[in-house]
């Protein structure tokens, strides 16, 4: 019985000892070159999106990345985070992604920054659906800083694949529509909703969000030839990465980073508390546009604009579609029970 309680109080006072490193809110961390320090930006909400830590697996990681000499520590606390599962079907506020600002991201922020007109069209076009794609992230349990990854891979385009770049065969795994009508991977809701689940996947199979985005990137297969370098420090995991995922990383570091402090990089900031900007009507399958535009005083570009993923001007065919227009455009808009059914 006493040795029982003195395991308990042990690994208590353990468990304690981890998690007093991570009080702070910015920590400085030595990378695989002595010249090239780094700060985990790692306690900063986005907007008005408080992410508080309630998970002991991002605790302790925290805690051994900002102690690297004390080895004890470090083992012990990847001991104890290796024996807590992910999980993701208790909802709750999670803790945010380990961002990291070394001399490498610092170089793509000032690009980013030098030559904004490109950012800021990004964060134009993403401003009617951040909002909610923040949302979906919360509902899958993902840190809220994973958004924006779309703007890493497409700068926030509904054009080609869409925001998430999500191949066709993952696109399909995660239930959006590809076909000759719509290409829902187009769709910045319910490709965030295709995202968030893939993303999901791939951190349960390995436990390590960055390796989650070189799996992201490369495969799924290929996180195994990266499993040894889940927890490490940010420049050794990019080292011996290839160039084209060492790439996206750092853009998406940046950007998110950028986001934190839009105000600082001269941005205007994103309010991700704001209400929805569009609203969804219901029409007929196989509707033309140019019949709703002439309904709804909506113009056919602003039209194609809210809904990307439809690949010609009709609706595909089918009982009914849902269609988005945005507020201050509709003309029945001031009618909230209305809904177009031609």
């Amino acid at each position: 019985m006493r040795g029982n309680f003195a395991i308990s109080l042990a690994m208590a006072c353990l468990l304690g000892a981890t998690l007093t490193g991570c009080v702070s809110t910015r920590v400085i961390d030595d990378a695989s070159s002595p010249g090239d320090r780094f700060g985990l930006v790692a306690t900063v909400p986005i907007g008005g999106y408080e992410s508080r830590a309630t998970s002991a697996t991002a605790k302790t990681t925290a805690a051994s990345i900002a102690n690297p000499s004390d080895t004890a520590d470090m083992d012990a606390a990847v001991a104890l985070a290796e024996g807590i599962p992910y999980v993701r079907s208790e909802p709750h506020k999670v803790p945010p992604f380990p961002l990291v600002l070394n001399q490498t991201v610092q170089r793509y922020v000032d690009a980013f920054t030098d030559h904004s007109a490109g950012i800021r069209e990004s964060f134009r076009r993403s401003r009617p659906y951040l909002p909610m794609m923040l949302k979906v992230m919360e509902r899958h349990d993902l840190p809220p800083e994973l958004v924006y990854l779309s703007f890493a891979e497409s700068s926030f385009s509904s054009k080609g694949a869409g925001p998430w770049q999500l191949s066709v065969a993952t696109a399909r795994r995660f239930n959006l529509k590809v076909n000759r009508y719509v290409d829902e991977r187009r769709d910045p809701i319910k490709s965030t909703h295709a995202a968030a689940q893939y993303l999901a996947t791939l951190h349960d199979e390995v436990g390590d969000w960055r390796v989650a985005l070189v799996g992201w990137n490369r495969g799924e297969t290929a996180m195994n030839d990266y499993f040894s370098l889940r927890g490490v420090d940010y420049g050794l995991l990019t080292s011996r990465l290839p160039y084209s995922t060492r790439s996206l990383l750092n853009r998406f570091m940046a950007v998110a980073i950028i986001a934190h402090q839009p105000e600082r990089y001269g941005l205007e900031p994103v309010n991700y508390t704001e209400p929805e900007s569009f609203r969804t009507i219901t029409v007929k399958g196989g509707t033309t546009l140019s019949e709703v535009a002439r309904q709804t005083g909506i113009s056919m570009r602003v039209l194609r604009d809210y809904n990307p993923a439809i690949l010609h001007d009709r609706v595909p065919p089918g009982p009914s579609y849902e269609l988005r227009l945005p507020l201050e455009e509709s003309a029945d808009a001031l009618d909230p029970a209305a809904a177009l059914i031609f």
